[in-house]
């Protein structure tokens, strides 16, 4: 008898991981799917950025001259708003095509962001409404920053768990990587399809959760290096990370040439972009000055040179030419978001990851899609719970949607608010209708609230905006509402029976 390919794994094991995979998946699901979608999102923050901006003048490089001035803007424009805490220059190397300017204040919780033109001149505010809103959803969860980064890092890790006990215990999910099933109840064709994307996408299912969970629980690795190699000292432990700082010294101190400074990292890097020029506490004894190199060769989306008051050169966070473990940091973000490459091939691979986050979206969906309807298939319907998970689901684009209506308006309507308000509408209707028709009902929604937002884009902008990526996202937009429009009908079918006795029998191992 020839011997098998595939070893036999012990079905007791199988089941272990397969009870813990539904429990950790169940437990963790709503808040999975919540960063997952929001995740996917903003793969494509740059071009939410410019589509929130279509007027923004292009500007394809910039010169030394035009970034001090562009700094000096930046100060001046603190200066009236009563604080000389943090002035960012970005430039187009940054992910956009635009040069714009952010001032912040982190104690008061000013953070301004205005658009400049091609000789640093000041042109207005630069809108940042939905993009703000939907990285501190997916960074934060809009909670507290140093709790919200926390949390998400734990959910990182319960997702990187539940890939992992999923593997496991499913034996034949490589050799029926390409199976699937049609025709039978809705549990079997819900588990092929969660299988099948689990698999095609196990390398992207195991990086993302995995840099995130790092990026999320940083502050918690950070006072473990604290507590381990420098006696409980934050500070030298960040400066690992962050680089070289400045102590604060309130003393009043000239702002420093920051022209020889470029130039100089310009000759030392040739290769290297000027992608952001920062000035923390301008005016000062403390003041420490951050210059931003964008290199094609690196994984990493820029490496941060950092110098004193005097324009003494500190040092790098080491990102480019650090040592190996400040090279692994600094590509965690890269890798996270697939905000790396150049070119063209930077929008091969964003489409990939907007690809592969959807299908993770969609797996975590169709996990506890399964075990309702295994539920149902045993005589023990959850209907209730069916119910508020198609809410959890579709609320989110609604949501998404009204406040990027609410953002293009201008209108001042506080975004989380109107979030959580629709989210939670949204399970409202679920008390006197069926599954189905609360499915089918929010899918229009979406549909709707969405073309509402093309509608209001052209409406501001016109069809043919200044910088073309605005119409590129709002044909993306179309063409989402239309899909979801024509979801509607095919899941009529959505809890059909089986249509002869055995044909929607779930196989031990799937």
């Amino acid at each position: 008898m020839a011997r098998a390919i595939w070893p036999k794994v012990p079905s007791r094991f199988v089941s272990a991981m397969l009870a813990g995979h539904s429990a950790l998946g169940l437990a963790f699901a709503a808040l999975i799917y919540i960063v997952c979608l929001s995740g996917t999102v903003l793969v494509v923050a740059h071009e939410i950025d410019r589509w929130e901006n279509p007027d923004a003048p292009i500007i394809h490089s910039v010169d030394t001259d035009t970034l001090v001035r562009a700094l000096d803007v930046g100060m001046d424009k603190a200066e009236q708003a009563g604080t000389h805490g943090y002035v960012n220059v970005t430039t187009p190397a940054d992910g956009h095509p635009n040069l714009s300017v952010r001032i912040a204040d982190f104690q008061t919780g000013l953070d301004e962001t205005f658009v400049l033109n091609g000789e640093g001149d000041l042109m207005g505010p630069r809108r940042d409404g939905f993009g703000h809103f939907m990285e501190h959803l997916h960074f934060y969860l809009h909670l507290p920053h140093t709790i919200g980064l926390f949390v998400v890092g734990l959910i990182g890790v319960a997702l990187l768990s539940s890939v992992w006990s999923g593997v496991f215990s499913h034996p034949r999910i490589f050799r029926d990587a390409f199976r699937f099933r049609r025709g039978g109840t809705k549990r079997l064709e819900e588990a092929d399809l969660h299988n099948r994307l689990s698999v095609w996408g196990l390398p992207f299912h195991i990086v993302v959760p995995l840099t995130g969970a790092i990026l999320g629980l940083s502050t918690f690795v950070l006072g473990i290096l604290a507590m381990a190699a420098f006696d409980g000292d934050l500070e030298r432990a960040a400066e690992v990370v962050g680089g070289p700082g400045v102590p604060h010294d309130e003393a009043v101190m000239a702002v420093p040439d920051v022209a020889p400074m470029i130039e100089s990292l310009k000759a030392d890097h040739p290769d290297g972009r000027l992608a952001r020029l920062a000035i923390r506490e301008f005016g000062t004894a403390g003041q420490t000055i951050q210059i931003d190199l964008a290199k094609a060769s690196d994984l990493t989306i820029t490496d941060r040179y950092i110098f004193d008051g005097n324009g003494t050169y500190l040092g790098s966070r080491g990102f480019s030419d650090g040592s190996l473990g400040n090279q692994v940091i600094g590509a965690l973000g890269p890798l996270h978001f697939g905000w790396f490459s150049k070119g063209w091939v930077a929008g091969v691979v964003k489409g990939i990851y907007l690809v592969l986050g959807f299908a993770l979206t969609v797996i975590t969906s169709s996990g506890v899609a399964i075990w309702i309807a295994r539920r149902r298939d045993k005589g023990k319907p959850v209907p209730g719970w069916e119910k508020a998970w198609i809410a959890l689901v579709w609320g989110q684009p609604v949501g998404y949607g009204a406040v990027a209506l609410v953002a293009l308006a201008g209108l001042p309507v506080p975004h989380l608010g109107l979030y959580l308000v629709l989210c939670a509408a949204a399970f409202l209707p679920g008390l006197f209708v069926s599954a189905l028709t609360l499915s089918r009902a929010l899918r229009i929604v979406s549909a709707a609230v969405i073309l509402g937002v093309v509608i209001a884009h052209i409406a501001r902008y016109g069809v043919l905006p200044a910088d073309a990526m605005a119409l590129v996202i709002n044909l993306s937009l179309l063409a989402t509402s239309l899909l979801l429009l024509a979801s509607v009908q095919p899941i009529l079918q959505t809890f059909r029976p089986a249509t002869k006795p055995g044909i929607g029998a779930e196989q031990p191992a799937e």
